[in-house]
Order: structure tokens, then C-alpha cells, then sequence
């Protein structure tokens, strides 16, 4: 008798089953008892790929807004036709990516420059002992509205113990908001100088992607060809043709109509005669890149200036003219520059914007919109699908009941 008939086969694969359990219960367990440490190393892996990884996404991203400008202008550059000792260090591509990036950086330097001047300007022209006299009226006026509301408690016999309560708590919530922008803004600067080298290294390969980015696609194409079936390939396609739209449709369109309503309110307001005006159009102009939100920082701006200067009548006046502004550019201006393809019902727009927030900050809120857009477009065409494909079945069933009537 061979010594592999002693053996039941049926037994020895329940035994093996058996320990493998065994082994992958005691794996979960240690996994489960470490999961805080294991859970701490993965998230560090994570944030140091990220760090890695931000130049690039950061180029990749400046690359794509500045795409269309650097068309733009190496269609021009293709017409001119140099001489032949310079034919072959002619290179429109190159040119049109070092213009636009030339002409981006004196744009900058530009805004910078006009909102330094502006608030140097209006701090030199406004009187020391003025600011000191107003602030010292507005607290008065806090004061005595804070007593005023305490005496109409003590008439209408409300404890003024517990609304004092609610002040102090409110007041020490402001004060911690106000103490942790202040320490994330230190922060901030003790980290410039990594912000000065993230920000130099995404410069450089935003560069390298606008010259060689055909390139790069081209090659990409090519590898996803000869990994992939046709079928996938097809897919694959179709999904970065809709993100392309969806993002380009939106993120261009949101910076054109950002850089409108910076000018359109910082003109405004400066025939107006409210003070600060640039600052307050910049401001409102680059809040408008997130939706809702530039029109806030317009309004409360405005509002806070001339209450501060005690200016109701020029207060008015701004009021409807930012009105008119926020309308011309929701009515007008907005559609024509945003792509139709990212036109989303405004609650969708809203729940998009608090999940962003919560996920990713600021940059989440800029890029929540064009997400939640696309979540749309194949939400959208995967129920168009579902229902031709019912409407053909349907109407293959009806054929056939008819074949055999």
C-alpha cells in the first residue's frame, strides 16, 4: 500500500481550509491590535507621496489652464517664417509657451502691484488721529447697542446673566478664530520658503508640460493602445474627453469671469468713490472662483468700508450698483463664458461645495463644482443607456408577440 492512500483527500483539504482560516482570523486580529500604528504609517507614506507628487499635479494643472493662451499665440508664431541661418532654433512652440508665461508673470506682478498701491495709497491719504476717532465711535456704538439690547431684556424680564452668556461665548468663538488664523498665517510664512520651492519646481515642469505635452499624450496613447482592448481604449477616451470638457468648460470659464467681475467691481466702486476699492474688486473677483461666494465677499467689503467711514450715502449708491454688476454677470456674462455642459441645478451645486470644503479646503471648493458636474454627465448617460436599452427590448418583445399573432 502506497503511503498516499493512508492520506483522506477530502480531510487533508478540510485541514486546509481550517488553517488558512486560522492563519487569516489571527493576521486580522494583529492587523485590528495595530490598526492606530499601521493606520499612522500609511498616512504618513501618503502625505510624503503627496508632497512628492504636488509639483507635478500643480504643473500639470498650470500646463492645462495655460494651454489655450499658448495655442493662441503659436498659431501666430507658425506664420512668421525666419531666415535660414535660424530655421532650425525656431521653435513656435517654444515661443508661444515662453510669451505666455512671460505675459502671465507681468500680469501678476501687475495685480500685485495695484493692490499694494492701493492700500499704501489710502492708508497715506487717511489721518491718524481719524482712524483713532472712529474706531473709538464704533466701539461706543457697540457698547451702548450691547446695553440698549440688555435694557429691552430687563423689560421683557429675560435673565441678561444668560445673554451675557451667549456674548462671552460668542466672543471667545470669534477670538479663536481669530488666534488660529494668526498662527496658520505664521505658519504660512515660517513655511515659505517651501512654498518658494514647490511653487519654483511646478513652474518648471508647467513649463516642460506646455512644450512637450502633445508628446506626452501621443505616448500615452500609444501605451494605453498596447495595453488595453479597443473596447477599453474607447472608454478611456470618452472619459477624458468629458473631463476635459467639464474642467475646462468650467475652471476657464470661472477665471475669465473672475477676471470681469475684478474689473467690473474695481471700476465701479472707484467712480463710486468707495475707498479701497481695488482691494475690494481683486478680492471679489478671486472669491468669485468659487460660486456665491465672490458676490459675499463683494457685499461685505463694501459694507464694512463705508460703515467704517461713516459714508451711508456712498454705501447706497455701491449697493445698487453691485447689485446691477452680480446681475449682468449671472444673467450675461456667466452663461457665455461657462461651458453648457456643467450647467447643474444650484442645490447640487451647494451640496457639492460643503462636501469640497470638508474633503479638500479651498481647493476643494474650487474643484467640487466641475466633480459634482461630471458625477452628473455619467449619471446622466449611464440612465439615457439603461433606457433605450429597455425601449429596444421592449420593442424587440412587441415584434415578436406580433409575429405570433
Amino acid at each position: 500500500m502506497k503511503w498516499t492512500d493512508k492520506f483522506n483527500r477530502k480531510y487533508m483539504q478540510i485541514s486546509l481550509y481550517v488553517i488558512i482560516t486560522a492563519v487569516i482570523i489571527y493576521s486580522l486580529s494583529l492587523i485590528a491590535k495595530n490598526a492606530p500604528t499601521i493606520v499612522k504609517l500609511i498616512m504618513e507614506k501618503v502625505n510624503w507621496l503627496f508632497r512628492v507628487i504636488k509639483p507635478i499635479t500643480f504643473g500639470f494643472v498650470f500646463a492645462y489652464l495655460l494651454d489655450p493662451v499658448v495655442n493662441f499665440f503659436e498659431k501666430r508664431y507658425r506664420k512668421i517664417k525666419p531666415k535660414k541661418l535660424f530655421r532650425k532654433l525656431y521653435a513656435p512652440r517654444t515661443w508661444a509657451a515662453t510669451t505666455s508665461v512671460i505675459l502671465l508673470f507681468i500680469a501678476f506682478i501687475g495685480l500685485i502691484s495695484i493692490l499694494v498701491y492701493s492700500v499704501t495709497d489710502q492708508m497715506r491719504l487717511a489721518n491718524l488721529d481719524d482712524i483713532v476717532r472712529l474706531a473709538n465711535e464704533l466701539t461706543n456704538s457697540l457698547n451702548a447697542f450691547y446695553y440698549t439690547i440688555l435694557d429691552h431684556l430687563a423689560e421683557l424680564d429675560i435673565q441678561s446673566q444668560e445673554f451675557e452668556h451667549y456674548v462671552t461665548n460668542a466672543i471667545t468663538f470669534i477670538l479663536d478664530i481669530v488666534k488660529n488664523f494668526i498662527i496658520s498665517s505664521l505658519t504660512s510664512i515660517t513655511n515659505i520658503s517651501g512654498y518658494l520651492t514647490t511653487t519654483l519646481f511646478s513652474l518648471l515642469i508647467g513649463f516642460y508640460f506646455l512644450i512637450d505635452g502633445r508628446m506626452i499624450i501621443n505616448y500615452i496613447k500609444k501605451v494605453n493602445y498596447a495595453l488595453f482592448s479597443d473596447r477599453k481604449n474607447k472608454k478611456i477616451t470618452q472619459m477624458v474627453q468629458d473631463l476635459d470638457e467639464v474642467f475646462s468648460g468650467y475652471i476657464r470659464g470661472q477665471l475669465a469671469d473672475a477676471f470681469f467681475m475684478m474689473m467690473a467691481i474695481s471700476a465701479v466702486l472707484s467712480i463710486i468713490g468707495v475707498k479701497f476699492a481695488y482691494v475690494i474688486g481683486i478680492f471679489a473677483g478671486i472669491g468669485n472662483l468659487i460660486p456665491y461666494f465672490g458676490p459675499i465677499v463683494a457685499y461685505v467689503s463694501t459694507i464694512f468700508v463705508c460703515l467704517i467711514n461713516g459714508d451711508m450715502k456712498t454705501l447706497a449708491i455701491a449697493m445698487i450698483a453691485l447689485v446691477i454688476v452680480q446681475t449682468i454677470d449671472g444673467n450675461f456674462i456667466g452663461p457665455k463664458l461657462l461651458s453648457r455642459s456643467i450647467k447643474i441645478h444650484p442645490l447640487i451645486i451647494i451640496i457639492s461645495l460643503i462636501f469640497g470644503s470638508a474633503i479638500g479646503g479651498f481647493l476643494g471648493m474650487l474643484l467640487a463644482v466641475p466633480i459634482g458636474a461630471y458625477i452628473k454627465l455619467v449619471f446622466v448617460r449611464y440612465i439615457d443607456t439603461k433606457v433605450e436599452r429597455k425601449k429596444a427590448q421592449r420593442g424587440e418583445i412587441l415584434k415578436e408577440q406580433e409575429k405570433i399573432k
